[in-house]
């Protein structure tokens, strides 16, 4: 029986987490895992777990994600989400929908469908079939930075799990980079942003261009998958970004429940929990400042 193990970041980013900031992360990170690994601690799946995280950390507006997502240059929001399940290998996603209250709901609900991924207007008209809630993801912060037109380039929410039957899943939503052309398509929904096999899950997060030009998710896994031990595969490919001028970051676990949280910008917010004993977790919180 494997150790349930919970991973959850809240994106990268190019300046350092201190301050009042840094603790409005550790208290939400926190709380979503207080939340969340139960449901792995109770002997739930790796799926069912990464989708809740997901679905919390999109409720925060904290994060770029759900309620906190970014206004792209037409003045719309449109979040993409996908989730994928290990064991199947099975992967589900949505493309820039609009008005979905939780995108990863969306993404879950679409893993028991034929035409498993969906963009814009037939995401929403899908999530409406389905009965999933709507909601205005716009928030006041998100309004300031249209108007100020600043543009982030990294965010994204996600997470990964190995469940006590050693089962693989990951998440990953985003609510884009901002002030970016209708119709761009980031990292999130594809498998170079969100990946997991029967050896190794990954979410990633940071400017989506250049985590697609690493196919870094699948490509990883492939590389534990084909005997690379997760911390040697993280490594190589954390090197290989870093000589390339990349910004990415992104947390992992193998079948192993082996962890890593690499980046190669100065700050990625992450945390996890892991059952040490019979009802006692522990939990981990970490601005890693690079």
């Amino acid at each position: 029986m494997a150790r349930p193990i919970l991973l959850i970041h809240g994106g990268a980013g190019s300046r350092s987490v201190q301050g009042e900031k840094y603790f409005a992360y550790r208290e939400s990170l926190q709380r979503i895992l207080a939340k969340a690994y139960p449901l792995l601690h109770r002997g739930g799946s790796a799926l069912k777990a990464v989708a809740r995280a997901v679905e919390l950390l999109e409720d925060d507006p904290l994060y770029n994600a759900g309620r906190g997502s970014k206004i792209q240059k037409d003045g719309q929001i449109r979040m993409s989400a996908s989730i994928m399940d290990g064991d199947r290998r099975a992967f589900a996603g949505c493309v820039n929908v609009e008005g979905v209250k939780n995108p990863i709901r969306l993404a879950e609900k679409l893993l028991k469908e034929e035409d498993r991924v969906l963009a814009g207007e037939g995401a929403r008209q899908f999530a409406k079939k389905l009965g999933l809630p709507f909601a205005s993801p716009f928030t006041p912060r998100a309004r300031a930075d249209f108007t100020a037109k600043k543009s982030g380039k990294t965010g994204t929410v996600g997470a990964v799990a190995i469940d006590s039957r050693g089962r693989l899943a990951a998440a990953t939503s985003t609510g884009g980079r901002g002030f970016e052309f209708p119709g761009r398509v980031s990292d999130s929904p594809t498998v170079a942003g969100n990946f997991a096999n029967a050896h190794c899950a990954l979410s990633a997060t940071g400017v989506g261009e250049e985590i697609v030009d690493f196919a870094l998710a699948a490509t990883l896994c492939a590389q534990v998958a084909g005997g690379k031990s997760l911390t040697k595969a993280s490594r190589g490919i954390q090197k290989e970004a870093e000589k390339a001028h990349a910004s990415f970051g992104w947390i992992a676990i193998d079948f192993r429940g082996q962890v890593v949280a690499d980046t190669t910008t100065e700050t990625l917010i992450w945390a996890s929990a892991a059952t040490i004993e019979k009802n006692r977790h522990s939990f981990f919180l970490e601005s890693k400042n690079t």
